[in-house]
């Protein structure tokens, strides 16, 4: 993969960088050039554009993956990256850090758990894609203890107009950026599924079930990805915009009528 930037003669205000491959791993470079390489060629770059203010939309995945622990990642948690793309996105967080206070370009890096949304591509979208089809689809009964956060499109709107208004809140720092009120897997669906009208039907299994799957080599790894728990703390954000974000509740509301 090769990456070319083709200069533009042209003054940039803020530079927001969302490009970013959409897959765990890799056996060739993709990732590194489409995450690492190009977060660096964007900064050492804005000086061209007389830029001075960047964002860059990183992954909670940072912090690692989803668990069956009760765990709510704040700022400050130790960052401990599996699969290539959560290592590409640190590695990236760190370039980010360096070459601005190097380049003295003030920089916002967002941590976005799972995104929701018209339009959007993720793993999230192709749960939603079976309850839109009203296909049966399976619940685990104790995933409704395990909270997961999730951000839905309008709330990352609203966080980038408020720092495009505000260029003094593109303060150097790194904030989780996620929906208020943290659901379950099984609560987003539940809720997903009434406010869509689908005919889907959830057929539960009990946590013994879970269990013994999770133990399986290949396997166990995908479920604990889609049950498992991976909750982050949203209070910083709130805080340095003092915005109110939608709850991932309202979230599938707005989208879904839209």
């Amino acid at each position: 993969m090769i990456i070319t930037l083709i200069p533009i003669k042209i003054d940039i205000d803020i530079f927001i960088h969302l490009a970013s491959p959409n897959y765990d791993y890799c056996k060739d470079d993709s990732i590194k050039n489409g995450v690492v390489v190009l977060t660096e060629k964007i900064l050492i770059n804005l000086e061209k554009y007389n830029c001075k203010k960047f964002i860059y939309f990183s992954s909670c995945k940072v912090y690692g993956e989803s668990s069956m622990e009760d765990v709510t990642y704040k700022e400050t948690s130790l960052l401990n990256p599996v699969s290539d793309y959560a290592k590409a996105k640190a590695k990236a967080e760190s370039i980010v850090n360096h070459i601005s206070q190097k380049e003295n370009i003030n920089f916002l890096i967002y941590r976005l758990p799972f995104v929701y949304g018209n339009g959007m591509k993720s793993n999230l979208s192709a749960l939603l894609n079976i309850i839109d089809k009203s296909l049966p689809f399976i619940l685990i009964k104790s995933n409704s203890r395990l909270k997961k956060s999730f951000l839905c499109t309008e709330n990352i709107n609203k966080v980038l107009i408020y720092n495009i208004e505000n260029l003094h809140s593109i303060n150097n720092t790194t904030l989780n950026l996620s929906d208020d009120h943290s659901l379950s897997l099984n609560d987003f669906l539940i809720e997903y599924k009434r406010l869509t009208g689908s005919k889907t039907i959830f057929f539960t299994l009990p946590n013994l079930f879970f269990i013994v799957l999770l133990k399986l080599p290949i396997l166990g790894k995908a479920i604990l990805k889609i049950y498992g728990g991976f909750n982050i703390d949203n209070s910083s954000i709130k805080k340095n915009t003092h915005l109110s974000l939608l709850s991932t509740s309202e979230g599938i509301q707005y989208f879904k009528t839209k």
